[in-house]
């Protein structure tokens, strides 16, 4: 028959067990909702050196043929948009020719499944043809529109690296996008059990 002691002494540690294996649950529980930022920083190079790979990029209708090239990345710390300034040729069949330059900007879209960043809801900023009048430079403007609407967001900017265990688990979630010092900071969330060196 077991003493009183031995008993106590059972019941002791069972709830010294017990209460252990509680404190590591909560505390499990604790770091697997907690979440840390991960932030990739990408230079105006960087970029520049991805976005230019699709130029140039060209439009035909009947009415003007467009091609847009020599694209140069702006990082607008003011708005958090990409810029893209390029160099334009413009021809209206059977009437008239002529080239410019043209700056568009649009944000960034970041597609959580395949870890993949494009360009989305582009803006023409300007656009001046030389030697055009203002009603040809209004229909240029119109088919420049639609090449960016079409284009841009096809053009992919950054793709996180499935050989980087951080990159690879920060895919969930994209805090934030920002220009901070000439550089594209991405902010994305990563579970705290996933930061492993």
């Amino acid at each position: 028959m077991m003493s009183l002691f031995t008993i106590r002494m059972f019941w002791m540690k069972l709830y010294r067990h017990t209460r252990n294996f509680m404190l590591l649950l909560v505390l499990f529980a604790m770091q697997s909702s907690m979440v840390a930022a991960f932030t990739i920083e990408l230079t105006k190079a960087e970029v520049q050196e991805t976005v230019a790979t699709y130029f140039p990029l060209k439009h035909i209708s009947p009415f003007v043929m467009l091609t847009a090239h020599n694209p140069r990345v702006m990082l607008e710390q003011e708005t958090g948009r990409i810029g893209l300034e390029f160099s334009v040729l413009a021809n209206i069949p059977g009437i008239l020719s002529g080239e410019g330059r043209g700056l568009i900007d649009g944000e960034l879209e970041y597609h959580h499944k395949t870890g993949e960043f494009y360009l989305r809801d582009p803006k023409i900023r300007s656009l001046k043809l030389y030697d055009m009048p203002a009603e040809i430079t209004a229909t240029v403007k119109l088919a420049l529109q639609q090449l960016m609407k079409q284009s841009l967001p096809i053009m992919l900017v950054y793709k996180l690296q499935d050989s980087d265990l951080k990159q690879k688990m920060a895919r969930s979630v994209l805090s934030s996008v920002e220009v901070r010092n000439g550089k594209l900071r991405l902010e994305l969330s990563v579970p705290m059990l996933g930061l492993i060196d």
